[in-house]
């Protein structure tokens, strides 16, 4: 415990080291990197990133990501689609994956090694992500080269996975779509920008791994319980969107 702790504590000196030798992003260049990674995870979501979603997700006004995402295009890191939302352009998504990448292993590394609960870990990863490459290739294989974050999803941009990662992921779904009564495990969270889904998540004790049931679906919500403690929660569907699952057996 008392390693742990000094772990824990050195990483905070290790943060402020790295703000303090200039390490830290402009405002612009944050901003830009906030709205790539955004719309990456929404594309791993729902396929594409709508501007309402895309505000939802960043917390801030639909009209101010309309004008970013001007900028965004004109810099060729984005492709609109008309009448249906935005994707990463093969120049966007290539910066969107390398920043990912560093947040994911960053987050892996919080989580299992130092003992920070997920949103620590989740927050702390924002800070450590702009470290260089060849000390997160270095910590990849420290780490034994994982090929998930603690949220279950795949890591993007390794040299190799392992392939039940691979097959897990090829074949769940996210909870909208399994139907009610279904038992369900929970393979991965997308990450979102907002923590309350994974408060909710943690304090119900559903975590990757947990078996659930499907108790209701509507076209607002769904409404998911632990078997473990009986604890249940009613998802908006917007978030229900961003659990993914395979189904065990239907009751």
């Amino acid at each position: 415990m008392l390693i742990i702790m000094l772990l824990q504590r050195n990483v905070f000196y290790f943060i402020y080291t790295i703000f303090s030798m200039g390490y830290a992003l402009s405002y612009s260049s944050k901003n830009i990197e906030d709205y790539l990674k955004a719309i990456y995870k929404l594309e791993e979501v729902f396929g594409l990133a709508k501007t309402g979603d895309i505000a939802k997700e960043l917390g801030v006004t639909a009209a101010t990501v309309s004008k970013t995402l001007k900028r965004l295009e004109a810099s060729k890191l984005i492709e609109w689609l008309p009448y249906e939302g935005v994707k990463l352009s093969a120049k966007g998504k290539a910066i969107a994956i390398t920043i990912i990448k560093r947040h994911r292993l960053a987050e892996y590394f919080l989580y299992y090694y130092l003992k920070f609960d997920l949103i620590k870990a989740h927050t702390y990863a924002h800070m450590l992500e702009h470290m260089p490459e060849d000390f997160f290739d270095k910590l990849w294989v420290f780490m034994n080269k994982p090929g998930r974050c603690p949220h279950g999803n795949i890591i993007p941009g390794l040299p190799e996975y392992r392939e039940e990662d691979l097959q897990e992921i090829a074949n769940d779904d996210p909870l909208p779509r399994l139907g009610e009564r279904a038992r369900v495990r929970v393979t991965r969270i997308l990450c979102s920008f907002q923590h309350k889904l994974i408060n909710q998540l943690i304090k119900a004790g559903i975590n990757i791994g947990s078996v659930i049931s499907i108790e209701k679906t509507s076209d607002y919500s769904v409404v998911i319980k632990n078997p473990n403690n009986n604890a249940v929660l009613e998802v908006p569907l917007y978030q229900a969107s961003f659990i993914r699952g395979v189904p065990l057996s239907e009751k």
